[in-house]
């Protein structure tokens, strides 16, 4: 019921609450206090009687019964006048006097009718006052139409013997009228105090509860993320300190909040730009965080809520929670070994008072690491291989020479010398090319650059391979685009990777076929020299790796060559070094085209 909706107030709580204890303390004031009013008109009613029988008393009235009893001549009328003379009660309330006998007959009394005189008071209690049982008698009843009466009588002695009793009835109406009017007036007092009372319980309840409201709103407010409003301050009471405690508290809460936004914008910055990926989750296992590249590690979107074991595709499921660090590894697009992408997961728990409440993932891709360290093992395996090579032919010749009786055979001999002397040249070139890759790595070589004319460099490298090239019957030609600017490079180095892809040219060119040089000017006044051969070609999935050292498309048929294969892995590193960048294009059974670039030779850079 929406009247039900008031004890849901804290105002109107306090307002009942505060009505119901004054109701309850009114209500125990007035019981005592009408209690206490009609004892006192009783006690002060009795006394007005008890007054009168002690006037009749001191009168004489003992006397006076006992003349009458004598035979006193008019008996009747003397004691009636006596009664008159000592009467002091208000005659205009209705209370009746009467002298009995020590019979209990009335002798004399101040009603009207006088008829009752000479009869006998049957009250049982006036009796026991006649007997000298008690010398006094005090008792109320009801009189007609509810009219309260109250009972006097006291025993009338002479010398120590009762002689009679003074019986006095007497109605109580005034004095209940007078307790009625006093109540009447006190409960209007009570009514309108409590009136009074109320609208000051609203007033007070009201300045307790308002304060309590708007706090109760600002925190509402403060719930739905505003924290500007401030609770106005009324007084410097209990109330007011709570208020002016409150919006310190809202201030503390901007602020801390502002903090915290300030530090959550700092590490989302600090995980968006990681270079490691980091997926959080809590005691269960399930995502609450994750960055950006730990999606672009996994190569797939990780939902927050998922489970750890489901975002990453571990081969054995991880087991929460974890007592330690753990680190493992996982390898993603097995299928395809060239994409394949190998990534390093470190496991670490988050405690917080000796409970594990959730785990931090860190991924890193160490594909790169782990393809060099890949790369750092086939080349320590391809240079012993090489080495061993040539070291076993030329043991075995030197061992014929020595053991098998060559020597006694000029011309064989000869022949195992020649052969020893091409394995020795052969070691010391893969030794040479070893030590120029090792000095380019580590920025050892100093270049000796010089501005140089593209044409005369180019038209040098064609000389060198003339006789070669006519030997196989290929045609070797040189084109090359009017104007050139010149560049600025170091001849030797510049000369060694013309060779290198020269000689790689003449090697793999069949007999007939063509062999092109060409030189021109790029838009930006870099030099691009191309040469491009008809020869076999290099099928496309080795383009990729044509570059690395010691890596050959067909092993077998380059050793056999004289090849170190090196010789494009020294090319790449010399290029890049003057600034430029080398790239290969081939077809597989129709030739192969390598260029490279190289800076012009701009007049600031000459000194």
């Amino acid at each position: 019921m929406k009247w039900l909706r008031i004890f849901h107030s804290v105002q109107w709580k306090l307002v009942i609450i505060y009505i119901s204890l004054l109701l309850i303390a009114l209500q125990l004031i007035g019981v005592y206090f009408f209690r206490e009013l009609e004892n006192f008109y009783k006690q002060d009613f009795e006394s007005s009687l008890q007054n009168q029988a002690n006037i009749l008393l001191s009168g004489g009235v003992s006397d006076e019964i006992t003349k009458s009893q004598a035979g006193f001549v008019n008996r009747r009328k003397h004691l009636n006048d006596f009664l008159d003379n000592y009467y002091i009660l208000d005659r205009g309330a209705g209370q009746i006097v009467q002298l009995l006998d020590q019979d209990g007959y009335v002798l004399s009394t101040t009603q009207t009718n006088k008829k009752i005189i000479g009869q006998k008071n049957h009250n049982p209690r006036v009796n026991q006052v006649l007997r000298g049982i008690e010398k006094e008698d005090t008792q109320f009843r009801r009189g007609t139409d509810t009219e309260r009466l109250m009972l006097y009588s006291k025993a009338i002695t002479e010398n120590g013997q009762v002689v009679g009793a003074i019986y006095i009835e007497a109605p109580m109406t005034k004095t209940y009228q007078t307790i009625r009017t006093i109540n009447n007036t006190l409960l209007k007092i009570s009514l309108f105090a409590l009136f009074g009372t109320a609208v000051l319980g609203v007033v007070l309840a009201r300045t307790i509860t308002n304060p309590v409201k708007e706090i109760t709103e600002q925190a509402s407010i403060m719930a739905q993320g505003d924290f500007d409003r401030q609770v106005a301050i009324k007084s410097n009471d209990e109330i007011g300190r709570l208020a002016t405690a409150f919006n310190h508290l809202a201030q503390h809460l901007r602020d801390a909040l502002s903090q915290n936004e300030e530090e959550k914008g700092k590490l989302e910055s600090v995980l968006a730009n990681m270079s490691d990926g980091v997926i959080a989750t809590d005691s269960r296992g399930r995502v609450i965080v994750i960055n950006r590249r730990a999606t672009v590690i996994l190569g797939r979107s990780v939902e927050v809520g998922e489970q750890l074991d489901q975002a990453l595709p571990l081969s054995e499921p991880l087991i929460l929670p974890l007592e330690g660090e753990r680190q493992t590894y996982l390898e993603l697009n097995r299928e395809d070994e060239e994409d394949l992408t190998i990534v390093k997961l470190t496991f670490t728990p988050i405690r917080r008072s000796e409970e594990t409440v959730g785990l931090i993932t860190v991924l890193q891709d160490v594909t790169e690491e782990e393809k060099l360290d890949r790369q750092r093992k086939e080349f320590v395996a391809n240079v012993s291989h090489e080495l061993r090579t040539p070291l076993t032919t030329i043991k075995s010749y030197l061992e014929a020479l020595d053991e098998g009786g060559a020597m006694e055979d000029p011309e064989l001999a000869a022949r195992f010398l020649r052969v020893t002397r091409q394995e020795s040249e052969r070691m010391t070139r893969l030794i040479h090319d070893l030590l120029q890759l090792s000095r380019l790595d580590s920025r050892k070589i100093r270049f000796n650059r010089q501005p140089l004319a593209v044409g005369e460099v180019l038209s040098d490298a064609a000389d060198r391979f003339t006789v070669q090239c006519e030997q196989k019957e290929i045609d070797l030609r040189l084109h090359l685009s009017d104007p050139l600017p010149r560049i600025y490079a170091d001849r030797d180095q510049l000369d060694q990777v013309l060779d290198n892809l020269m000689s790689n040219a003449v090697k793999y060119t069949p007999e007939g076929k063509s062999i092109t040089v060409t030189a021109r000017r790029r838009f930006d006044g870099f030099v691009i020299i191309a040469v491009s051969d008809t020869g076999i070609g290099i099928p496309k999935k080795d383009l990729d790796r044509i570059f690395e050292r010691f890596y050959r498309v067909d092993k077998a048929r380059s050793r056999s060559m004289g090849g170190t294969g090196l010789g494009l892995a020294i090319a790449k590193e010399i290029v890049e070094t003057h600034g430029g960048k080398i790239t290969m294009d081939s077809r597989y059974g129709f030739g192969t085209t390598v260029r490279f670039t190289l800076p012009p030779c701009e007049p600031e850079v000459v000194r």
